[in-house]
């Protein structure tokens, strides 16, 4: 079944053009060693190391623990990524004084949020933050030398939207209503081409925000 949204191709847009950045002891919060999601594979060959830290046993992480209290020393880990969790937290604030923690100096933090994008529990949902907030946070973290990037624009927006609608209204089990989803996705690379083209026009109109954070 097709279940990419527009918003999960830019992550792994994102992701592959900054791969260079991801470099010694990795640690991905929120990353699935089992059962990926989207089309970004980690570059193995040229990390140390690549963890996962995840509560959901059935992605196989290599630490079952909260986000909130991660149990290594400080300056710990060189790299780590931090994409699609934030919104799922209760006190994100607390857990961005973490990664912190365990970062070594110029250790760097590549995160992803969404921002105009479906309620989407994991197990809850609890909020949206713009790029001003996410450079807020980050600074008051500790982090410097802040890069923020939206990712997609109104195109993407209204694509992921209807998709999510049809794919919730919907029993896609049922081959007719399997059929319209399907259907639908079909004018994804015309969303998505579009979507590429007006980028820039309303920066504020995006699916999320992208950013790259370093410890002082």
């Amino acid at each position: 079944m097709i279940t990419l949204t527009l918003r999960r191709y830019y992550i792994d847009d994102f992701l592959n053009a900054y791969k260079p950045l991801m470099k010694g002891r990795v640690l991905d919060i929120g990353g699935k060693k089992d059962n990926k999601r989207g089309f970004f594979r980690p570059p193995l060959k040229s990390v140390e190391s690549w963890e996962y830290l995840n509560i959901d046993m059935a992605t196989s992480p290599d630490y079952a623990c909260s986000v909130y209290k991660i149990p290594f020393a400080e300056n710990t880990f060189d790299t780590i990524i931090f994409c699609e969790i934030l919104e799922h937290l209760n006190n994100p604030e607390a857990a961005l004084l973490e990664i912190f923690r365990i970062l070594k100096p110029s250790g760097k933090v590549i995160m992803t949020v969404p921002f105009l994008y479906a309620l989407h529990a994991d197990p809850e949902d609890y909020q949206r933050w713009t790029d001003e907030k996410i450079k807020s946070e980050l600074l008051k973290a500790g982090f410097a030398h802040i890069e923020i990037k939206p990712m997609g624009g109104i195109f993407a927006v209204i694509f992921d939207l209807i998709h999510f609608a049809i794919k919730r209204s919907l029993d896609t089990t049922k081959f007719l209503n399997r059929a319209i989803y399907r259907t639908y996705h079909v004018f994804g690379p015309v969303f998505k081409y579009l979507d590429r083209e007006s980028l820039g026009i309303r920066a504020d109109i995006t699916t999320g925000y992208f950013s790259v954070a370093f410890k002082k």
